[in-house]
């Protein structure tokens, strides 16, 4: 910065051009600072004599004056004088005096526009001032602070910082001077001064411009490394409301710096910024910084709120929105909320390729969604289109595609569209990364299918299969291969197969399918006791089972047949009573007509001809034993009632009636 070096010529040229005793005694009151006499003097000196040398010299001296005694109206005289005399020996002080007047009077774009004109043309004034003026070095400098703020600040709110901070380092210190001081540091580049400086410039106060210094601070302090000040800086500026802008961006600072520390508070500040600034450029960092703190701990609800405040997301953050939905719906459908698992996927989806896994294995969930709902064509589609898509990866395959390919299987099954569902369980049993579980389970439910189409021989295999690759599932396909056997009215097979699983397979879950299975192998093979025995086996030692319920059907059906049997038998049995009877009634009648010969003959006819109830065919013999005695024939009658008694077993009145015809 220039001072002002100009030496005013000695004082002695002075007293030579002025000669008069006033303007001697005006000059050495003026000297001594005695500026009211040296006025007065001054002024009596310039009302004697004409204009000429002494006037020139003594105007300029009477300004001094006023300016010291701060006369009225002083500033515009002095500024005019110093127009009209620039070559003066007085011109540079009297420069110096105006702008003090001019600051004094608060007209301080006059005072800066002198200020700068002197700067640039170099005129400069050297302290301390020759005689008369040197009492008045001190008052020469003091409005340089005042004149050096002024111009320090004109210049930086012009931009021109670095032409501005050695004013604003020479200058009176304000507050908004040191803000604007450290604001040039800070754009300098000059940061642990900046830090300084504006921290002090801010203070305790509120307002928008300690706002505005907290958050450079702030700024600076990163750029020193000093996150732990800097975080303190953007927490005093994000807690004033000076300036929504400005509370904003602290904010934003103060949030990246705890996530960065790893800081607790990282969440809850996190979610106050989108929370109060959900339009903000800033919102998607921030919602992605958010995001990945909940990814990390699997809260992935929260996470879905953090990117939903986001007003305008941009591709990145809908890829983490993707990302999040897709997690969510494997952790409902974990959790078997299938319904909650399906709109999540079904939102994933509805994201188009963000992230292309994602929306993939968003199908393959989509679709799982699906089947466990009996929704199959629709699975069938989410599954197919989740495999395809699997293949447009990075890995270039469905991370869940075994999965997926078993899944389509079991929906092409349920649509009973067979063939294709024997395709896809042929895949998952070729699949290396398939468990052995899933691809025996595949080879089960290929032989399913074979079985479905009557295909017993290729079906059977497959069961076969199954066994050998996990023997942990052989008693599904032990139970099938009977079931086969029955189909093929192999029923002894049948029964030895279940017997043979039920020893394999003691604990096995299918227990009381197979024991009703043996059960109605019995029945078809009208083995009553043994299908009973089945049956009630599978009551007592599977209580609470469909198959029970099933075992107690056809147990009831079995009872029903018996007695259905054995009504027909009681009706066949009266009918044959009836046979039986008649002729021996008819034979009674005539007997009691003593029409002896015809009843004799009658009742050999029904004899020979075959009596089919033993009571009926004892009482015709009875008879014949009457009607022989009926005609003194007691021989034969005797003969045939012996020979009766001897043959006769049943337990009725038929021997009753013997025993009194013998007597």
């Amino acid at each position: 910065m220039k001072r002002y070096s100009r030496m005013l010529m000695p004082w002695l040229m002075a007293g030579v051009a002025i000669g008069a005793q006033a303007q001697r005694t005006a000059v050495k009151a003026l000297a001594d600072g005695h500026y009211l006499g040296a006025k007065q003097q001054l002024e009596l000196f310039l009302s004697e004599t004409d204009k000429g040398k002494g006037h020139e010299d003594a105007m300029p001296l009477l300004l001094v004056c006023d300016y010291v005694l701060d006369v009225s109206g002083t500033a515009d005289r002095v500024g005019e004088w110093v127009e009209q005399h620039p070559f003066s020996q007085y011109a540079d002080a009297l420069r110096v005096f105006h702008r003090n007047l001019l600051i004094r009077e608060a007209r301080y774009d006059e005072a800066l526009l002198s200020f700068f004109e002197d700067e640039e043309e170099g005129r400069s004034l050297d302290l301390p001032l020759a005689y008369p003026l040197s009492n008045l070095s001190d008052e020469a400098c003091a409005c340089n602070g005042v004149l050096y703020r002024l111009a320090g600040e004109r210049m930086y709110d012009k931009g021109e910082y670095a032409q501005a901070l050695p004013y604003l380092e020479a200058g009176e210190k304000t507050r908004t001077s040191q803000y604007k001081q450290g604001m040039c540091y800070y754009t300098l580049g000059q940061w642990d001064r900046a830090w300084n400086t504006l921290t002090e410039s801010a203070g305790s106060s509120q307002d928008e411009m300690a706002q505005n210094a907290w958050l450079h601070a702030g700024l600076a302090a990163l750029q020193q490394g000093q996150k732990q000040m800097a975080q303190t800086a953007f927490l005093n500026a994000s807690s004033m409301s000076a300036n929504a802008s400005l509370r904003e961006q602290s904010l934003y600072n103060y949030a990246l710096t705890l996530h960065e520390q790893k800081s607790s508070q990282t969440v809850p500040v996190m979610e106050r910024f989108l929370g109060e600034f959900p339009a903000s450029r800033w919102a998607k960092p921030v919602s992605q910084c958010l995001t990945e703190v909940y990814m990390t701990k699997k809260d992935y609800s929260k996470a879905l709120q953090a990117i939903s405040k986001v007003q305008a997301p941009d591709s990145n953050t809908q890829t983490d929105k993707q990302r999040v939905l897709y997690n969510l719906a494997v952790q409902e459908l974990n959790k078997n909320h299938v319904q909650e698992a399906l709109a999540y996927a079904t939102q994933s989806v509805g994201l188009g390729r963000q992230d292309v896994e994602a929306y993939a294995e968003s199908f393959y969930i989509k679709g799982d969604c699906n089947y466990r709902l009996g929704n199959y064509a629709q699975a069938a589609n989410d599954l197919n289109t989740a495999l395809n898509l699997g293949t447009q990866t990075s890995s270039g395959k469905l991370k869940n595609a075994a999965y997926a390919q078993y899944s389509l299987g079991y929906a092409q099954f349920k649509l009973q569209k067979y063939n294709a569902a024997i395709a896809q369980f042929e895949k998952v049993a070729e699949m290396p990364e398939g468990s052995k579980a899933m691809r025996a389970d595949a080879y089960n439910r290929m032989g399913d299918g074979y079985l479905n189409m009557r295909n017993y021989d290729v079906a059977d295999a497959c069961y076969r299969q199954a066994k050998e690759m996990d023997h942990s599932l052989g008693d599904y396909a032990m139970l099938q291969q009977a079931y086969i056997e029955g189909l093929r009215g192999n029923y002894d097979k049948k029964v030895e197969l279940i017997q043979q699983m039920n020893v394999e397979y003691a604990q096995s879950s299918l227990g009381a399918k197979a024991l009703y299975e043996k059960g109605r192998a019995y029945v078809l093979q009208g083995k009553t006791d043994e299908a009973a025995a089945a049956f009630g086996d599978l009551a007592m030692r599977y209580p609470n089972t469909e198959y029970a319920q099933k075992a107690s059907e056809e147990l009831a059906n079995m009872a029903a047949n018996i007695a259905i049997q054995d009504s027909i038998a009681a009706a066949q049995d009266s009918i044959a009573t009836e046979q039986a009877k008649a002729p021996v009634l008819a034979a009674q009648a005539l007997y009691d007509a003593r029409e002896y010969a015809q009843a004799e003959q009658q009742l050999n006819q029904a004899i020979d001809a075959g009596i089919g109830k033993s009571y009926w065919l004892a009482r015709a013999f009875i008879l014949l034993s009457d009607i022989y005695k009926a005609e003194e024939r007691i021989v034969e009658a005797r003969q045939t009632l012996e020979s009766l008694k001897a043959n006769y077993k049943d337990d009725d009145d038929i021997k009753e009636m013997i025993e009194e015809r013998l007597k």
